[in-house]
């Protein structure tokens, strides 16, 4: 495999990873935001609605949300909104439904006006965050989740998320200062190891990479991602048949991804075994022959390999299922 190949398996993996990693963060969120009750003197006035009408908006609306019923709860919260626009717990609780309906844009105007009308918090500023980030809105992200950390700065949540965002953003040294935080926090989130590990990767620490993805795989020994990271390291050692032993206990699904795939190809590529690499992912691409990457994955390691009969047979595949730069192998290959 050439070093541009290898670079570029290794960015895809990268990204991949790090998407991975915000993932499971946002897997953690949502829907535990407490919400302010209003206070005897909000209840009065014309500002706020009475107690009693936001109770009952917000039971029913939970009640609609538990039954399954998304749209009914947003048509209540939307109606109590639009009459009583200053009243934050009305306004959080539209933000939970409307991410709930895949709506985050708009679920962070709710959040936004949330804290201009009174609500207040870690684990609001927390949420906000979460969703700012949903919303594709970094710098507004960094700005909820420093404020959550500054006003509960003994929770883990918080630096982590906010060094997830940084490391989206490139900001990869204030990530790192927030990923020790966390690790100090809660030593036991595998997530904050391994997202230690790959910012050791970044900083071409294959060493340190490894020693913090040991702690993240001791702790979460069958996730995916902490076994990626560890052969990407293994490989920047200089170690590819370690690093192929290391995705060999990639189970189910994952074990027959792209990235993981182009990984295993980084792996045989530094060994000289380029038929190895093509046989594995054509494989993969033979289980799933609707996969229009994997594919012309298949068919670009075929012919490396020297096998044009098996990678014409994969172009092809690859063209037919939609992928627009098969048809250069196929054409190279006289199949065009």
């Amino acid at each position: 495999m050439s070093e541009a190949s290898g670079g570029e398996a290794r960015g895809r993996c990268g990204s991949w990873f790090l998407a991975g990693l915000f993932v499971v963060a946002l897997a953690v969120f949502v829907t535990a935001v407490v919400v302010r009750r209003p206070t005897a003197a909000e209840a009065e006035g014309d500002r706020h609605a009475p107690a009693r009408t936001v109770e009952a908006v917000l039971r029913a609306a939970a009640d609609y949300m538990q039954a399954g019923e998304r749209a009914k709860a947003e048509a209540v919260l939307s109606a109590a909104v639009r009459e009583h626009p200053a009243n934050p717990d009305l306004r959080l609780a539209f933000g939970e439904v409307l991410v709930a309906l895949g709506r985050p844009g708009e679920a962070y105007r709710e959040y936004e006006a949330a804290l201009a009308c009174g609500a207040d918090g870690a684990a609001v500023h927390f949420a906000a965050g979460t969703v700012a980030s949903m919303a594709g809105l970094p710098d507004r992200a960094v700005e909820h989740f420093a404020a959550a950390q500054a006003a509960d700065p003994t929770k883990a949540d918080y630096p982590l998320y906010l060094a997830q965002v940084q490391l989206r953003q490139g900001d990869v040294q204030r990530a790192k200062v927030n990923l020790l935080l966390a690790a100090r926090l809660d030593e036991g989130r595998a997530v904050v190891w391994g997202t230690l590990a790959e910012v050791a990767l970044r900083e071409n620490k294959a060493d340190l990479a490894l020693q913090h993805v040991a702690r993240a795989r001791e702790i979460e020994p069958r996730v995916t991602a902490w076994r990626v990271v560890e052969a990407r390291a293994l490989n920047r050692l200089g170690e590819p048949e370690r690093a192929l032993l290391a995705l060999r206990g990639v189970e189910g699904a994952d074990a027959r991804s792209l990235p993981v795939l182009r990984l295993m190809g980084e792996c045989y590529g530094l060994l000289g075994r380029p038929g190895d690499a093509a046989r594995e992912i054509a494989q993969a691409s033979d289980a799933s022959p609707g996969d229009a990457e994997l594919a012309f994955e298949a068919a670009t390691w075929m012919e490396r390999a020297g096998s044009p009969d098996e990678a014409l047979r994969l172009a092809r595949r690859a063209m037919e299922a939609g992928h627009a730069g098969a048809a250069e192998i196929a054409a190279r290959l006289g199949g065009g």
